[in-house]
């Protein structure tokens, strides 16, 4: 029992930290106290309880909320992965040019 409710417990805690509020500029669900963001945490605990997975869920939230950003870390694909992929790029371009113009 106590191990279930501890799973139980961390998936939900894991999940208000990924799902953003709809209503609350830039706040996860774990941040905002909007009312909004309180039913959604106890609808997610029942969907939890009904055995949905996390994607589902988070697919469920995503669809419902269409032009909404739900996801706290959007998707690395398409556009995205290349807002991921560049700093990266431009980092290593300048320790490249510091380097040179350190050590040569």
């Amino acid at each position: 029992m106590f191990g279930y409710q501890s799973s139980l417990e961390q998936r939900l805690y894991k999940l208000n930290r990924e799902l953003m509020c709809p209503v609350c500029e830039g706040l996860t669900l774990e941040q905002s106290q909007s009312g909004i963001a309180i039913d959604m945490r106890e609808e997610i605990k029942k969907m939890i309880i009904q055995g949905m997975t996390d994607e589902e869920i988070k697919t469920y939230y995503v669809e419902k909320y269409p032009g909404v950003n739900m996801l706290a870390t959007p998707p690395a694909s398409g556009f995205n992965l290349l807002m991921w992929i560049i700093p990266i790029i431009f980092g290593l371009f300048g320790i490249t040019i510091l380097y040179k113009y350190f050590f040569d």
